[in-house]
């Protein structure tokens, strides 16, 4: 199984077409795929391990809501305290994984960086966790600046690095909450630049990022380990600033649960060194926020993409008799940051497509004749050109109200008025309805619920973009689209929007901005969150499937079925070795 998270069926096709895909164009199919209900990483990517859909995950969005509190909240991972003072992590992705079957079959599964698999749970094989892997911040990657004057922005923050001699500066890197910051000091001398971290140097050259670092963090009666990497910069009069990524559990020793078994990450560490460890380990902020160039980020996404391919290997070469499943992320990140700037000859999203198809070759040269080979998306990409801010509309339009003298609100919902409010929007897609009985507010009778969502999905409908275009291709009802025990945690609405269209970044968060609709300015101008239809995803393989009307759901049980396993009776999909009907 080899995921290549985002990547475009009609790219992959149209790319191959001018001979630019040689060893996709070898596979025996490949074709688009149904993804779910919205296409976003984490509800598709369960879909694919479970075989059922979100109502049967209960996977929605990124962020699902506390409705006692009427705060946003991971919708996969839920942490909480000891009376031992040691964090308790619970995945909070329901149902099970196609590989965990495995095991009572005499299989072995080695699973790399498939989303939504933190923490990791036991099977028979070696899992390594992917998306939802914190930092040390405990942050899903909070980057730091150093030279700036302190601001915080979006992914990251900004500190001092403050000058204590000639060509002398120092800073201090914060870890883990309630440990001490470690210091930093870069030096200038014999026209080189070196960095101090804990008694150990390295050189920098500007521009290019360093090695992995080890970084201890120290506290009372704790400690962590992580790494990160630096990249100095200098400004036109020679001043230096340095960038210093999230800091990744180490893959040596992780404070988090990252690997099962435990020994798993540390013999990926000893066998290829320190490799990024974070859920989301491209920094897609630092580049919206220009603290890092598009040069420095590419080789970023590049450096991680080298580190999972040699997994990829290393696992393909181990397994003899069971399955492989590595997601590579470097495809989604880099059309996020590059759409606009489309495929064209010598673009950043060609040249990824290139080397995604050179990483097949590789991939396929080591298949013996008998092995399976399916690869896939979890969906495709189109525009993000405006931003809806989905909170402003329900504000607007009546459906949700702000406390007196509030006319904005930067997230989690502060200064809403719940006792004069019906419906309000989280995550990428989604709006919930206040209902009475569920929220902790509630003003909406449950027996009245479909007949405001009716109204508010007949509403959503007429918002018009700037040019007069409609913003909205569909609005879904949960009901029609989700099936299972856990549907009644799903938003009451999932909005569609239309190419070119998004949720804007601070409604997502529970924020209400001052324009319904506005321009994109962000770096970040590809996406997947408008309706599904729009951002199909890939199926193909080295055998013939039978493809015509496939989902991602018919995934796990084609898996299983590969392997003589039958498909549990829970399971949604199809195998599609099998014909339909």
């Amino acid at each position: 199984m080899l995921g290549f998270d985002g990547l475009s069926p009609d790219l992959v096709s149209s790319l191959a077409s001018e001979g630019e895909l040689p060893a996709f164009s070898s596979l025996a199919c490949s074709s688009r795929m149904e993804t779910t209900v919205p296409g976003i990483s984490p509800v598709a990517w369960s879909t694919f391990q479970t075989g059922v859909d979100p109502g049967g995950h209960g996977i929605f969005d990124f962020l699902a809501p506390d409705r006692l509190r009427y705060l946003p909240k991971l919708s996969s991972v839920a942490t909480t305290g000891s009376s031992r003072g040691r964090a308790r992590i619970r995945l909070l992705r329901r149902s099970r994984p196609f590989w965990s079957y495995l095991g009572r079959f005499g299989l072995e599964a080695v699973v790399i960086r498939v989303p939504i698999t933190y923490p990791p749970e036991k099977l028979s094989g070696s899992i390594l966790s992917g998306m939802c892997v914190p930092d040390l911040r405990g942050t899903q990657g909070t980057y730091t600046l150093f030279g700036g004057p302190g601001r915080r922005l979006p992914g990251g923050v900004e500190a001092p690095l403050s000058p204590v001699s000639e060509g002398v500066w120092k800073a201090f890197l914060d870890g883990p909450p309630g440990m001490r910051p470690i210091a930093v000091t870069l030096r200038r001398r014999n026209g080189g630049w070196h960095l101090g971290v804990r008694g150990s140097s390295v050189r920098l050259e500007p521009g290019l990022a360093s090695d992995w670092l080890s970084l201890r963090f120290g506290g009372r009666l704790r400690r962590a380990r992580g790494i990160a990497s630096f990249l100095l910069e200098l400004s036109e009069e020679g001043a230096p600033s340095l960038y210093c990524t999230a800091i990744h559990p180490d893959p040596w020793n992780p404070p988090v649960p990252i690997s099962h078994p435990p020994l798993y990450s540390k013999y990926l560490a000893g066998l290829i060194g320190p490799f990024a460890t974070l859920g989301l380990a491209e920094d897609t902020w630092a580049l919206n926020n220009s603290v890092i160039d598009e040069k420095a980020f590419l080789a970023q996404c590049w450096r991680i993409f080298g580190e999972r391919r040699e997994m990829l290997l290393d696992a393909l070469r181990s397994v003899s008799r069971g399955l492989v499943t590595c997601v590579i992320d470097t495809s989604d990140r880099i059309q996020h940051m590059f759409w606009r700037q489309g495929p064209g000859a010598g673009s950043a999203i060609r040249d990824m497509y290139r080397r995604m198809d050179a990483l097949l070759a590789e991939v396929l040269r080591l298949l013996d004749e008998d092995d399976l080979l399916v690869v896939l998306s979890d969906h495709g990409f189109t525009s993000f050109d405006w931003c809806v801010d989905l909170n402003r509309w329900l504000v607007d339009n009546g459906f949700m109200t702000l406390e007196d003298g509030v006319d904005e609100i930067e997230d989690s919902f502060r200064g809403v008025d719940w006792s004069r409010t019906a419906a309000y929007s989280l995550g990428l897609a989604g709006i919930f309805l206040n209902l009475r009985g569920r929220e902790a507010s509630g003003t909406v009778d449950p027996a009245e619920a479909p007949a405001l969502a009716d109204r508010i999905a007949s509403a959503l409908m007429e918002l018009r973009g700037p040019d007069g275009s409609p913003a909205v291709l569909a609005v879904h009802r949960s009901s029609d689209v989700y099936h299972g025990p856990y549907s009644a945690d799903a938003p009451e609405l999932i909005v569609g929007m239309r190419s070119g269209f998004r949720s804007a970044w601070n409604s997502a968060t529970g924020g209400v901005g001052r324009l319904q609709i506005y321009p994109n300015g962000l770096r970040w101008s590809g996406d997947h969150c408008q309706d599904s239809s729009l951002v199909p995803a890939l199926l193909a393989s080295n055998r013939k499937l039978h493809t015509e009307g496939a989902t991602i759901a018919d995934i796990a049980p084609t898996v299983l079925s590969a392997l003589g396993i039958s498909p549990p009776a829970h399971m949604k999909g199809r195998s599609l070795l099998e014909r339909s009907g």
